[in-house]
């Protein structure tokens, strides 16, 4: 095995349940970590994957993720001192490698047609020694095009996958999806046909859903052991509070919540996909906008959520004189709209795709970032950030529990974190918070769940 010892040594790096991870991944030649927000995951796959690309002499070491994490992967290597070159890379790859290089690829570059050549040349070559993947929830869904990219590689190349997201027996297709995403497919089923044969059942109900066999969970989990560590302990670490403010819409909202359900009510609605669009459209409304046929047709109306979101960033920042927050929101519209009513204060944006100016959080008169939910399961800048404002949700639990994951990290100096639910009354705010905290795991089981018809009928 290659010394990566030779700045810091692992004594200095890990504590203990980083050590066994990495103990595991080495010695598997790859595999799955599942570990909380704040755990380490990020060192562990990085000195693993050190060891096993250096050992094998291949250069090359692959991350995976997401654009806005670029900046958290590099200040950990930095913090690792490794003696690496880094690079951010587009579309295309260069041909020649003086030392051990790490190559930061985003997960949304993985079907552009450039890339794939480039990554094949260099299969071809033999040059990669170990690929990591971040978030690797990312590509639970085995089928989709990007995680079928993504498996030309790690079916061949030893991979560690990341996630913080826990995996409980109602996510075991989840479970397989991503044991398949780092090329381990076969040593669990090798197709997800017979993946569903041997630990699912099919009911026909309202909607045809998959169920797992008594047994199934367990079972999957011990056939994975060898190649995935698991470290998900109740979070005790950091206290959080939780508050439910409640504001009652205007006329006009009341008017077009009416005017949905009337619309929604009309013969052939009940189909899933018209579901999850009106529970969109009815977020919207509570949000103060709402989205027209064209991308560009936005109409924006008085709100009281809004207001109520303003008045309670005052009262944070009042009481303190140097505390920041954060406002998580669903969508993008919320983010245009929230700083048009922020404006008399310097705020922070951080949405999924897009750069985050680290320069401007930095700055102590910035107290606020305006954040979306998805964009919260690769950034680390919220560590010392005590109060987390929910003015919008989207359908997924995973963003909802990572995203106050990072308030609540190890490294957190505070010892309590606030989180503030803004819901509008006789909208479906509070539907969409009570079943995202019941784990659904996907958008179709998450509107399932909900209540939409008895909602729609209350007119």
């Amino acid at each position: 095995m290659v010394n990566t010892e030779a700045v810091l040594t692992r004594k200095e790096i890990f504590d203990p349940k980083q050590e066994e991870a990495y103990q595991k991944m080495v010695a598997e030649n790859g595999g799955i970590v599942w570990m909380r927000v704040g755990d380490g995951k990020t060192r562990v796959a990085l000195m693993a994957a050190m060891d096993i690309a250096q050992d094998s002499g291949h250069p090359i070491i692959i991350v995976i993720c997401r654009r806005a994490a670029f900046y958290d992967w590099q200040q950990e290597i930095a913090t690792l001192q490794l003696d690496v070159d880094v690079l951010e890379i587009e579309t295309f790859i260069p041909t020649h490698f003086d030392k051990t290089t790490i190559l930061l690829i985003s997960e949304g570059m993985l079907l552009n047609f450039n890339l794939q050549n480039e990554l094949d040349w260099l299969h071809r070559k033999n040059a990669i020694g170990a690929i990591c993947v971040d978030e690797l929830w990312l590509f639970k869904n085995p089928k989709a095009k990007k995680s079928l990219a993504l498996r030309r590689y790690t079916e061949h190349h030893p991979t560690i996958g990341l996630s913080g997201s826990v995996m409980t027996a109602r996510d075991i297709v989840d479970i397989f999806g991503q044991v398949a995403a780092v090329g381990r497919m076969k040593q669990l089923a090798h197709t997800l046909t017979r993946f569903r044969e041997t630990y699912q059942t099919g009911i026909q109900g309202s909607f045809f859903s998959w169920y797992p066999k008594p047994g199934a969970y367990k079972a999957i989990m011990a056939k994975i052991e060898p190649f995935v560590y698991v470290h998900m302990p109740p979070v005790t670490q950091r206290k959080t509070r939780v508050n439910i403010l409640k504001v009652q819409p205007t006329k006009q909202q009341k008017a077009l919540i009416k005017e949905l359900k009337e619309t929604a009510a009309v013969e052939g609605f009940f189909e899933l996909n018209n579901m999850a669009n009106i529970v969109t459209k009815a977020q919207q409304i509570s949000n103060g906008w709402l989205k027209g046929q064209g991308d560009t047709d936005v109409s924006h109306f008085p709100s009281t959520k809004v207001d109520r979101c303003v008045a309670l960033v005052d009262e944070i920042i009042a009481q303190d004189e140097t505390t920041k927050l954060v406002i998580w929101c669903a969508f993008r519209e919320d983010i245009k709209r929230l700083m048009v009513e922020l404006e008399g204060f310097k705020v922070a944006t951080l949405q999924s795709g897009t750069t985050f100016d680290h320069e401007l959080w930095a700055k102590k008169d910035c107290r606020i970032c305006i954040a979306t939910e998805a964009s919260g399961t690769s950034v680390n800048h919220f560590a010392q950030v005590p109060y987390g404002i929910y003015f919008s949700q989207d359908f997924k639990w995973t963003s909802l529990q990572q995203s106050q994951g990072r308030h609540t990290r190890r490294s957190s100096l505070h010892e309590t974190a606030y989180f503030t639910f803004l819901h509008t009354e006789k909208s479906l705010d509070a539907q969409v918070f009570y079943t995202v905290r019941t784990s659904a795991s996907s958008e179709s089981s998450f509107v399932k769940q909900m209540d939409v018809l008895q909602w729609i009928k209350d007119r």
